[in-house]
């Protein structure tokens, strides 16, 4: 009968909390403590039906406590952060719109026809790709992570013998009659692999060897060699980046990692100057009057639009035609051309606030692969998005990275992907944090 009320008493508490991946914790938890009590009374020489009754009454109203514990461990919706993304995806299509109104009489006909119904249909598919990852949970994620690993490395291969080739950029093989832009698809998938495959091992080690940690660092720069291979650079510096942060945050081995940091820019130095082409672009970016026909040209182009657009721009719709690639690479450059510094300070606004908001999530997580998940994923769109501002300054080195959530293509799947991947951790921060959140401690 003692055990009967015992069990109601946590099917009250429990009917509160509506999170019920949390009941087995929670119920064992109140289990404990109930018995602590029990065992308590009952040293003072009363009996075992006398100390549960007084124990259960200690606990106080199980409906009170329940909601208590429901406030605490219920799911948290980041709207914030996705309020962010919502604007984010409002100026791209905004922008889009601009360039089917400014451009549509030009290029009757050609690519840039229907942009805005073609981002559309991107930012559409990447908001699925949003909530499906945003209601899974991630945690299940960490024993698939050498199938993600796995996977990328076959992408990456895929990419080297079948991949189709276009303006320089390897976007990898044909998926059902669709050309997915596989390049940004490649860092996001190899750091969710990574984060679970180096959580594992620390958790899994006893202690450190030199041979795990050459393990480990193999991990990093397998990768990296098929992506040198691939051509593809600037993804290649863009996972170098984040792969070795991530590998910081997890492993605390500074000494490994300062020498990795070493190695990579040697390497990448050495590259530069052994590429004459390289160089040229690196310093016609800085110095755009020395080539001023050449590589600089378009950086001329790109500080005169900029410099004359005025605090309110040319107007929706307004046209450039030195300007190529509107609806991508320069669509940041277009926006500012036809909505003026006003709306470029804007622009710098949203994103600001996108970076705060990315860092106030990072903080939240307590869990191990959480965190190793949201700070490797945050870095990469971290690193996208102030590449893609610094580019605006007019003096740094256009290459094929796009600007996350604004320029057109397939990429912004992939960004959105990670934002539902990143909302999902943080709905689920407190989900399972018992020991940690308990009211009764």
């Amino acid at each position: 009968m003692m055990k009967e009320r015992q069990q109601q008493f946590l099917d009250e508490v429990c009917a509160e909390i509506k999170a019920k991946k949390t009941h087995p914790e929670i119920r064992q938890e109140l289990a404990s403590h109930l018995e602590d009590l029990i065992c308590e009374k009952e040293s003072d020489g009363v009996s075992r039906e006398e100390a549960i009754a007084w124990a259960i009454a200690q606990m106080g109203n199980p409906q009170t406590l329940g909601k208590e514990l429901h406030l605490i461990h219920k799911p948290h919706v980041p709207w914030e952060l996705f309020g962010v993304v919502a604007l984010l995806s409002a100026i791209s299509l905004i922008g889009m719109s601009s360039v089917d109104v400014g451009y549509s009489d030009i290029v009757k006909g050609a690519f840039l026809d229907n942009a805005f119904r073609r981002q559309a249909i991107n930012i559409l598919i990447g908001i699925v790709l949003m909530f499906g990852l945003y209601f899974i949970d991630f945690r299940k994620l960490k024993s698939f992570s050498w199938v993600l690993y796995g996977t990328s490395i076959a992408g990456i291969l895929s990419s080297i013998f079948w991949g189709i080739t276009i303006n320089g950029v390897n976007y990898g093989p044909r998926i059902f009659l669709i050309l997915p832009d596989m390049t940004s698809y490649r860092p996001y998938v190899l750091i969710v692999a990574l984060a679970g495959i180096l959580v594992n091992r620390k958790e899994s080690a006893k202690k450190k060897t030199w041979r795990s940690g050459l393990f480990d660092i193999s991990l990093l720069l397998a990768p990296a060699w098929l992506l040198i291979s691939l051509n593809s650079l600037p993804e290649l510096v863009v996972y170098l980046i984040s792969s070795l942060v991530l590998y910081v945050w997890i492993t605390r081995d500074w000494i490994k990692s300062v020498v990795l940091l070493g190695f990579f820019v040697i390497v990448g130095l050495m590259f530069i100057f052994n590429r004459d082409y390289l160089m040229a672009r690196i310093i016609s970016a800085i110095n755009p009057s020395l080539d001023p026909e050449g590589y600089g040209y378009i950086y001329q182009v790109m500080r005169e639009v900029i410099s004359s657009a005025g605090w309110w721009g040319h107007g929706f719709g307004a046209v450039e035609q030195k300007l190529l690639y509107v609806y991508s690479d320069m669509l940041p450059v277009y926006l500012i051309h036809c909505f003026g510094w006003a709306g470029a300070l804007l622009l710098l606004a949203v994103i600001s606030w996108f970076f705060i908001k990315l860092l106030s999530t990072i903080r939240a997580i307590r869990e191990p692969y959480g965190q190793a998940l949201v700070l490797g994923l945050a870095f990469l769109l971290a690193i996208r998005l102030t590449y893609g501002l610094a580019v605006l300054s007019g003096g740094m080195m256009l290459t094929s990275i796009p600007f996350p959530f604004l320029s057109y293509g397939s990429h912004v799947w992939f960004e959105y992907a990670a934002i539902g991947l990143l909302m999902g951790i943080y709905r689920r921060k407190d989900i399972g944090a018992v020991q940690d959140n308990t009211v009764l401690s």
